[in-house]
């Protein structure tokens, strides 16, 4: 017990010692606490500095892997852009030309102008084919931009990977796109719209468009022919004459201005209402037999020309014509071919010669008793005898318009002029409807074609698959050791230094709702647009005019590209009265709107940083093999990186610019404009 109690105590003095050591009889801390305090204090002070040295060394190779797969994708953004541009271009050429083919249909169908119709269509087909053209090369442009997307991808990243490095720390990394190879589908670009059907089409519409000007312009050379003689004095004219010979005035004889607001039946309604009067107002006498027989010749006359104007008619519609006006009779055997040689009106006597025909009792000749009535055809019958006075017989009745016939002071001479003048109109336009029939079957055809044309222009936009369309995984490490500083901690710590190390990130691209109505296209177009303006085509405005408001209405908040078209189909001028043209027309631009020709997305793609496993396990990979593959494989110098990827971009791209295609500006013939890619500002050239 005694030993366990002196054990006890030797501890306790022990600690007392200790205690004084560091603590005052006055309970104040002894310099040695003050100083060992201090110590520790400064020793954990920069010992977390190290540490969060250390530690944010560690997280920058996230942020660099982070920045390095933004820089990859930002290559594939910068693909799409230029995809969408070309896409654009090849959809509005193929509907520039295919809407100024449609317009030569139309202008096909306008007598007026049909012979433009032609060069027109030129001008369409070298759009669609300078289309083709432009297609197929910048479908090259895009393959060979694929193929090297790839180390173009790489070869940004890799320097974007070493552009983070400062004095203490270098990086080594780059991205590596997902799908690695392409697999974007070209063939939309091979679609085959040209215009041999509508070519064909419109030379039909603009030969039955001719024959129809031809047989319009005989028609209204008739009709005027015939408006002349009814309404123009030369020296006289129908009008003047009723005026003359009836006083007639007001609506039973009115004056026609103009060709244009005249008719065929007016002048036989004038003549009507001539005849009528003349025959009301006709008194048959005479001071002598041969004055007797011509006024009752003159009597039967005015009433068979009434009655028979009143058979005839003029029909005259857009599709129909019939011009029943007849001449009147004034000779011997046009006499005998009416009522007038057959009809018995024609008093008769028994005289000692025998039944004798008279034109009228008063006639001295007529001594004999009544013997009825007889036709002049009796006389040549020889069932009734000619008088020897008054002499009336088929060629005395003849005789009463001969005379006013064949003088041009006879009113029925002029109404001669207006008969010839019918038939030659009515042959006229039955040529005229003929072709305006063939016509509207050409312009059938003309937008079956047309509307075929649209169909191939509303199909699905292509869908690219470039590499990097999934994404890119970026890769970074940070090779070898990095001493921690120790300028200020050497006296406190020991030397430490910071491991290599390694992160791993993944961007991917991301429609930006903020650029929905991007002005891309518009600035594109600006950029495209030849010194001096376009040049205006006369008839139908201007086509180089028409693509850029397609262009820049490609997805743009000015409208969609299929109004563009109408509008342009709907300027086509001259339609006026061509029933063709205007239904044509009416068609087409309804076939432009109804083709479905939708707005493209034109939102731009912005690279968007997300889990590295969303875009492996879109190719395939289900863990971070891949990864750690490309880890492994990294050099330890960057720069040796860099030069390698831009070695190879440069055999496949060449330095400075890429030229993807050369584009043709519709309705300029021969101007291209090169569509280049500065390579430099993608980091391929240093």
């Amino acid at each position: 017990m005694r030993g366990s109690r002196c054990g006890a105590d030797g501890v306790c003095a022990r600690l007392g010692f200790c205690i004084q050591s560091y603590v005052r009889d006055d309970g104040g801390y002894t310099t040695l606490a003050m100083a060992l305090a201090l110590l520790v204090s400064l020793t954990l002070a920069f010992g977390v500095a190290a540490a969060h040295w250390s530690l944010a060394r560690a997280a920058d190779v996230q942020e660099v892997a982070d920045a390095t797969a933004m820089a990859g994708e930002n290559c594939v953004a910068a693909y799409s852009t230029v995809a969408q541009v070309l896409d654009a271009c090849v959809l509005t050429m193929g509907l520039t030309g295919a809407v100024v083919c449609g317009a030569a249909l139309v202008v096909s169908a306008i007598p007026p102008l049909q012979a433009h119709a032609a060069a027109i269509m030129d001008l369409g087909r070298n759009i669609l084919q300078a289309r083709k053209d432009f297609s197929r090369s910048a479908a090259q442009g895009l393959k060979r931009l694929e193929e090297a997307l790839p180390a173009l991808i790489m070869a940004n990243s890799a320097s974007c990977a070493a552009a983070n490095a400062t004095a203490n720390l270098s990086y080594v990394g780059m991205a590596v796109p997902f799908p690695q190879q392409s697999q974007s589908d070209f063939s939309f670009l091979e679609d085959g719209l040209d215009a041999d059907e509508m070519k064909e089409d419109s030379e039909r519409l603009a030969e039955a468009s001719a024959r129809k000007e031809e047989a319009h312009e005989r028609a209204e050379a008739a009709r005027e022919r015939g408006w002349r003689a009814d309404n123009v004095d030369a020296p006289k004219c129908l009008y003047s004459r009723v005026l003359t010979l009836t006083g007639m005035r007001g609506s039973l004889n009115p004056h026609y201005p103009s060709p244009e607001v005249w008719k065929f039946e007016y002048a036989r309604v004038r003549a009507r209402n001539y005849y009528g009067r003349r025959y009301r107002s006709e008194r048959v006498g005479g001071a002598t037999a041969d004055q007797l027989q011509r006024s009752a010749a003159r009597k039967q006359f005015y009433g068979y020309a009434y009655e028979a104007l009143g058979r005839m008619s003029c029909k005259d519609t857009q599709d129909e014509v019939s011009m029943r006006l007849e001449l009147l009779p004034h000779t011997t055997a046009m006499v005998r071919a009416t009522r007038l040689y057959t009809d018995a009106v024609w008093p008769c006597t028994s005289e000692e010669a025998g039944r004798t025909l008279h034109c009228s009792l008063a006639c001295p000749g007529a001594t004999g008793p009544s013997a009825g009535r007889g036709s002049l055809r009796s006389i040549d019958a020889g069932s009734a005898l000619m008088c020897p006075v008054c002499r009336m017989d088929a060629r005395a009745m003849g005789n009463v318009a001969d005379a006013s016939t064949n003088i041009n002071n006879g009113f029925e001479h002029y109404w001669r002029i207006v008969v010839e003048a019918s038939k030659d109109y009515e042959r006229a336009r039955r040529d005229e409807i003929a072709a305006e029939h063939d016509m509207q079957e050409a312009a059938e055809e003309g937008r079956s074609a047309f509307d075929e044309a649209m169909e191939v222009l509303a199909a699905d936009r292509p869908k690219l698959c470039p590499p990097g369309a999934w994404g890119c995984v970026g890769v970074v490490c940070r090779p070898g050791t990095v001493a921690v500083p120790s300028q200020l901690t050497s006296a406190f710590l020991a030397d430490a230094s910071l491991p290599a190390g390694a992160a791993v990130s993944a961007a991917t691209l991301a429609p930006d709702d903020a650029t929905a109505h991007n002005t891309i296209l518009a600035r594109a177009f600006d950029g495209l647009r030849p010194a001096g303006g376009s040049v205006p085509l006369s008839l139908v405005g201007s086509v180089t005019g028409l693509w850029g408001d397609l262009l820049v209405g490609y997805g743009s908040a000015y409208g969609t590209i299929a109004d563009v078209g109408g509008r342009f189909l709907d300027g086509v001028q001259g339609v006026f009265g061509e029933r063709v043209a205007t239904w044509l027309r009416g068609k087409l631009s309804g076939l432009v709107v109804g083709a479905g020709l939708q707005p493209a997305d034109l939102r731009l793609r912005k690279p968007v940083i997300v889990n590295s496993q969303t875009v492996l396990d879109k190719a395939g990979y289900t863990s971070m093999g891949k990864a750690r593959e490309v880890l492994q494989q990294l050099p330890t110098s960057s720069e040796a990186l860099v030069v390698l990827l831009r070695e190879r971009v440069t055999s496949l791209l060449g330095s400075g610019t890429y030229t993807i295609a050369e584009l043709p500006i519709p309705g300029l013939e021969g101007v291209t404009i090169p569509l280049t890619i500065d390579l430099s500002k993608l980091g391929v050239t240093s």
